[in-house]
């Protein structure tokens, strides 16, 4: 028989979470400020998320080069805050799914966006930001898979990516030259962008889930609701779009090795960036992850 562990509030929610977690015979709980156990009922009977009021909150743009995990982040912000996400670019409608809207107004927590200039951000009068950072061979690589796999879940096929000498293919040597246009991204975003930005490492909040997401609704303006945070990361709904777990047709470590250097290059930039607008000390430098997920091409 498990056990049920019982806690008292400590102030703290991290530490209620990881107090929960060291023992890993009992039966899996969260408590939150109202002392109340996570499990799946409650996670099962919570309501959809819904529309913010009339100017509860100020326009947010929840931006990110292409292949960055946007829409996962949506879907997941979304369930984390019970507040509807929108989209510029009016993807899907507001009955296809509960957490996502083509609203692009204040009636939706964020929006997302790819775009990357003044005049495009002030379309919308952003006032501010959201913004996912991927390591950007990984974020190519799953654009390309997009693009060229002809939908978001599976991969371009193999002629599309080497030669029938084993030598890359122009399509994919060009579409690396895109690095640039990753390192613009963030350029603009993190220094032009005259609102406040939060920055969402896609590394973090894959392996880091919980701190992540509550920094970022801290940065929304929100008081985290801990139950729906721990439903969502406890019981998360199965990723709309997430790519299958076949093989890819050619291994990412052929695919980058000619391009780490020029990665290695705008990451560089991409830290300068955040050293200088944020500083050495604060939470966003500290909490940089860019790491790449063929870690032994680093």
């Amino acid at each position: 028989m498990k056990l049920i562990i019982r806690g008292e509030w400590l102030g703290n929610a991290n530490t209620l979470l990881l107090f929960s977690l060291i023992c890993t015979t009992c039966i899996s709980v969260t408590l939150t400020q109202g002392q109340q156990k996570v499990n799946e009922k409650i996670c099962k009977e919570l309501p959809a998320p819904k529309f913010l009021l009339p100017k509860q909150l100020p326009l947010t743009a929840l931006a990110s080069f292409q292949g960055s995990g946007n829409t996962w982040v949506r879907q997941i912000l979304a369930g984390a805050t019970g507040y509807k996400t929108g989209d510029i670019y009016l993807s899907y409608g507001d009955d296809e799914y509960p957490e996502f809207s083509s609203a692009h107004n204040d009636s939706v927590l964020a929006i997302k966006t790819h775009t990357f200039s003044a005049s495009s951000s002030d379309d919308f009068q952003f006032r501010r930001a959201l913004v996912i950072a991927r390591h950007p061979l990984d974020a190519l690589y799953s654009e390309f898979n997009r693009v060229y796999g002809g939908n978001k879940t599976g991969y371009a096929e193999k002629f599309h990516l080497v030669n029938t000498d084993g030598s890359l293919t122009w399509k994919w040597d060009t579409w690396m030259t895109h690095i640039t246009s990753w390192i613009d991204f963030y350029k603009y975003w993190i220094k032009v962008f005259p609102g406040k930005a939060y920055i969402i490492y896609y590394n973090n909040l894959k392996h880091r889930t919980f701190s992540e997401l509550e920094g970022a609704i801290r940065f929304l303006g929100l008081e985290p609701d801990y139950v729906r945070l721990n439903c969502t990361i406890e019981f998360p709904k199965p990723a709309y779009f997430k790519r299958t777990n076949t093989p890819p047709p050619v291994d990412k470590k052929t695919l980058f090795r000619f391009s780490i250097s020029k990665a290695d290059k705008a990451i560089g930039i991409f830290k300068q960036l955040i050293f200088s607008e944020f500083g050495a000390e604060s939470e966003t430098y500290k909490r940089f992850n860019l790491d790449i997920s063929v870690k032994d091409l680093l």
